[in-house]
Parts: C-alpha cells; sequence; structure tokens
C-alpha cells in the first residue's frame, strides 16, 4: 500500500506526456503563433485566390510600405472631344464671315448708288457743260481716292462714254498699285516730256482709262503749273470723253488749292466724325471761288434701321 502511495505521488510531480494506460501521446490545446507560422503550407493551394495585379504576391518578403507607393489613377472628368469644339468654332467663324460679308455687299451696293446719284446730277443734267469732276478733302485718309474710283468705275459703266481717272496727287498715290501699273510711266513722267501721252493711259475696262501720278520727284508744284498750262482736259481729241480727278488734299498740301482748279465741279469729301470742323472750315476757305458742287461724308454711321436698309 505505501508503495502505491508512493508510485502516485511521482506521477503528479512528473507528469509525462506518455499515458502507460491509454497509449497516447497529450498535446498541448494552444500552439503559439511561431509554432504555427512553421506548419504554414509554402506553396499555394488551389482553392486560394490568385494574386491580383500590380499588388505582391502573397508570402512575399516585400514590405508592406510598397502598397502605399501605388498610385491609384484618377477618374478622368469627362469632357467635349477637341473635334465637337473645333467644328462650334468652325460654324461660328463661318456665320460670323457671312454677316461680314453682307454688310459689305451692302455696303458696295450703297455707294454704287450714292455714286450714281453724283454722276446724274453732275453730268448728265439739260445743258450741262461740265467735263470733270474732282475729289478732293482736308487732309488725307479721308477716303476721296475710294469715292473718285467708285465714280469713275460707275460713270464708265452706265454712260457708254470714255472715261478717265487722272490721279493728281503726288502726296500718296494709289491708283499704280491698286491696278499693279509698271512704274516710270504716269502723269509727272509726261509732263516732263519724258514719254508720250499713249504711254501714260492704260484702259482697264473697254470704257475707263487710268492715268497714274507717276513721281513727281520733289517738282509737284511746277506740275501742277504745267498741266494748267497745257490744258490737258480740254485739248484731248475725244470730246465725248468724261474726267474724274483724284486731287491732292487742300490742308496738308501746299498746291492743294491750285490743283483743285483743274476741275469743272468739285466734291469736298468729309470723313464723317473723324475731321474737326477747323480743318473742314479752312478747307472751305480755300475752296472759296472754285465751283464746289457739295460736301460728302464719308463712313457716316446710319441710324436707318437694318430691316429698312435691306429694302432700299
Amino acid at each position: 500500500m505505501a508503495e502505491h502511495d508512493q508510485l502516485n505521488n511521482n506521477k503528479k510531480q512528473h507528469p509525462s506526456s506518455h499515458d502507460s494506460e491509454s497509449d497516447t501521446v497529450k498535446l498541448p490545446a494552444r500552439r503559439s503563433q511561431s509554432v504555427t507560422a512553421a506548419l504554414a503550407p509554402s506553396t499555394q493551394t488551389e482553392e486560394q485566390a490568385p494574386d491580383e495585379p500590380g499588388l505582391p504576391p502573397k508570402g512575399s518578403k516585400e514590405p508592406t510600405e510598397a502598397l502605399s507607393k501605388i498610385k491609384v489613377p484618377e477618374t478622368p472628368v469627362p469632357t467635349r472631344p477637341a473635334k465637337v469644339k473645333l467644328q462650334q468654332k468652325e460654324q461660328a467663324a463661318s456665320t460670323k464671315g457671312h454677316k461680314n460679308k453682307a454688310r459689305e455687299l451692302l455696303n458696295a451696293q450703297a455707294l454704287r448708288e450714292r455714286c450714281r446719284q453724283l454722276c446724274t446730277t453732275t453730268f448728265f443734267r439739260e445743258h450741262s457743260t461740265i467735263r470733270s469732276l474732282g475729289f478732293t478733302s482736308a487732309t488725307a485718309g479721308e477716303g476721296k481716292t475710294l469715292l473718285a474710283l467708285a465714280t469713275a468705275t460707275v460713270l464708265a459703266n452706265d454712260s457708254g462714254r470714255p472715261v478717265t481717272l487722272l490721279e493728281c496727287t503726288w502726296e500718296r498715290p494709289r491708283l499704280q498699285e491698286l491696278f499693279d501699273l509698271p512704274r516710270g510711266q504716269g502723269l509727272a513722267e509726261w509732263l516732263r516730256g519724258e514719254c508720250s501721252e499713249e504711254a501714260i493711259r492704260y484702259r482697264v475696262s473697254p470704257e475707263l482709262t487710268v492715268i497714274p501720278a507717276g513721281d513727281a520727284a520733289g517738282q509737284a508744284m511746277k506740275l501742277i503749273h504745267l498741266l494748267s498750262e497745257r490744258q490737258l482736259l480740254s485739248r484731248l481729241p475725244s470730246s465725248q470723253e468724261l474726267f474724274i480727278l483724284d486731287l491732292p488734299p487742300l490742308v496738308t498740301s501746299g498746291y492743294g488749292a491750285l490743283a483743285a482748279s483743274l476741275a469743272d465741279s468739285l466734291i469736298l469729301v468729309v470723313h464723317a466724325g473723324v475731321t474737326s470742323e477747323v480743318l473742314v472750315s479752312e478747307a472751305c476757305a480755300q475752296l472759296r471761288d472754285l465751283p464746289v458742287q457739295g460736301i460728302l461724308l464719308n463712313q457716316i454711321e446710319s441710324h436707318i434701321p437694318r430691316w429698312i436698309r435691306q429694302l432700299l
């Protein structure tokens, strides 16, 4: 009996994992984390989900901080395609171009009608002896050259008579450039005897002839005196020929008033809203003894409604 109790005490003091009666091995109920990690399989099984693209594979030894370096693309804001914007711009530009073209055609038509009225009252009145109409202004840049050219064109087309556009201003000659005429043969060269009269006459249409100013070489005042003495406008062979004169400005040119005396009738062109009253008064004073037919306001702003102007 004493031996049996001593044996039981030894079992309590020295427990063994091996039970002699059941012959089984008793393991601890929980395992440490290191042991569990050691027993985990080293390869991926079929039931495991595949690795996501752009992420390190499972079991990789890369630090987790690498995930924070991956940039997630931002969702793009939907915008209109560039082609659509380009088409809209082209359509807007085309619409604006059509409006500008329509406005220019309307202005050109109004200009032709005004020039037609001017020609009728000047050359086709009963018992009229006027053969030349001159366009002058107070200063340069008021539109007298354009009005002279438009009047000569309308007169040549409507009257059926030969018309000559004579450029008598050497300050800023324009006809040579507008009609692409050769240099070296103009009114100045003819007055100096350097070429014949036929050489300076350029026919630009069946009834319209242009005589450019040429190169005055600083002798504009002398050339005007020669033109007055030779009486070019009265001795030309065709008695039916009509003249439109592009004259120099009166205030800013020293020979403006002398050149204006060459024409049978005069039109003073004034840039509306730009030319001052002082300059207009001075120009009228220089034309006091000359046959002034009237003052023409150029580029005046019309207050007539557009729908009425379209009917005119």
